[in-house]
């Protein structure tokens, strides 16, 4: 019976793989030439065949690669990283740096989360292709966000002008409609102040003469 699990949830992460391997062959060349072997009547008999769907995938990659530059740059970009990691590994010490009982201490506190993980596959699986017409669309609106965008970058450099204009206006009300009129008060007040010393001299001389006589 574990046997036959094991076999079951490699062949569903097969199947995840196939899915997304034809949904990549979509997204780079809008066609979908690299369906599955296993879908076709020959080949029915040969999906509980792990090796032979390993190779299937192996050739559909092959495909996809033959048909997209990108996809065959980084495939040989994968290969070289990959086989310096794996001399890098080979350089490490054989000693493990767990024992067996942590590994599995850490294996039953992760437990839980490969359903999860199963549920979250599945899920991504479900989710279907967008549609040329979707995507066209999407396309079309490219020249139109691109004049937003442009609007919006006017917008803020008249935004900016405005902000520096508007900071000029209120320093220049402040200097003339409250420093000045502070500088106006004072002269005026520093004016009546002489005014009244005048005032009251006059009114003592009188007074003086006033008394003399």
């Amino acid at each position: 019976m574990a046997v036959e699990g094991e076999k079951k949830v490699a062949l569903e992460s097969l199947e995840l793989l196939g899915s997304r391997l034809r949904k990549i062959n979509f997204y780079t060349t809008g066609t979908d030439e690299t369906r599955d072997s296993t879908e076709l009547p020959s080949n029915r008999g040969r999906q509980d065949n792990i090796q032979a769907r390993l190779q299937q995938l192996d050739d559909g990659l092959k495909r996809l690669a033959s048909r997209s530059t990108a996809i065959e740059q980084f495939l040989n970009l994968y290969n070289r990283k990959n086989e310096r990691i794996i001399q890098q590994i080979s350089q490490v010490d054989d000693q493990p740096a767990f024992s067996i009982s942590e590994r599995l201490a850490i294996i039953n506190s992760c437990a839980t989360l490969y359903p999860t993980s199963v549920s979250r596959l599945t899920s991504i699986q479900d989710l279907p292709v967008p549609s040329a017409e979707s995507s066209a669309s999407l396309i079309a609106l490219h020249p139109r966000l691109a004049k937003v965008e442009l609007l919006q970058k006017s917008q803020s450099l008249q935004l900016a002008e405005l902000r520096v204009r508007t900071a000029s206006v209120l320093q220049r009300w402040y200097e003339i409609g409250v420093l000045g009129r502070g500088e106006c008060w004072t002269e005026w007040e520093g004016r009546m102040m002489e005014v009244e010393k005048v005032l009251r001299r006059e009114e003592g001389s009188r007074a003086r003469e006033l008394t003399a006589i």
